[in-house]
């Protein structure tokens, strides 16, 4: 005789069963908001990024031209794959990861180049200003210093050339730098997740697709 503990647990997992059941069935009807949303705030931030990147560079530089055609590839990119894993593709899922690396890897590139040419250039800066050394050591330090200024923006340069306002962001381009590797490392994590998540979903859905079209 079957006891009432076990008659309950029976139903316990009947129900739980069924809940999945009609979980994944609900699927078929309602888009996956989550990653979408996830896939947003990845664009959103990969966006912040960039502004602190190109805000803090020499216009001039050819940097900066890869920064915007990376940008722009994020954007337009980011907001079609965001569309595709919202319907459940699985190609659009792996892809918002892919961009999630790309995120990732800029992280090394810009802010790595603002934080060596930023540290170079106020070292130089000092010397050039420093009473106590030698004529060829300033001349050495000024050559220095204007191969540094080529890839700094006059947001950070302006103020060492006796323009004290404080810029929108501030002149220190370690701190610029620093924002922007923690902006892109955000954007990465949330295209991750958007994608891992998506995928996830995408692969539930088309394995309880399957299932109903073997009992069909």
């Amino acid at each position: 005789m079957i006891s009432e503990q076990e008659k309950r647990n029976t139903l316990n997992k009947m129900s739980d069963l069924e809940y999945q059941k009609n979980d994944t069935e609900m699927m078929r009807y309602r888009v996956n908001g989550l990653s979408h949303k996830l896939g947003l705030l990845g664009i959103a931030f990969a966006t912040l990024a960039s502004f602190f990147c190109l805000n803090s560079m020499n216009p001039n530089n050819i940097n900066v031209l890869i920064m915007i055609g990376i940008n722009i590839a994020i954007l337009l990119l980011g907001f079609l794959f965001c569309e595709n894993s919202k319907n459940y593709s699985k190609r659009g899922s792996i892809s918002l990861i892919v961009l999630g690396g790309v995120s990732a890897a800029s992280m090394f590139y810009i802010p790595v180049i603002l934080l060596a040419n930023y540290s170079t250039y106020v070292t130089q800066y000092n010397i050039v200003n420093d009473a106590t050394k030698t004529q060829d050591e300033i001349n050495a330090a000024k050559k220095v210093l204007e191969a540094a200024k080529l890839n700094l923006g006059e947001t950070i340069t302006s103020y060492y050339d006796g323009n004290t306002a404080v810029a929108f962001l501030g002149h220190d381009g370690n701190v610029r730098a620093i924002f922007a590797m923690i902006f892109f490392a955000a954007g990465a994590a949330l295209f991750i997740a958007a994608g891992v998540i998506g995928y996830l979903r995408s692969m539930k859905l088309s394995r309880y697709l399957d299932s109903i079209k073997v009992k069909d």
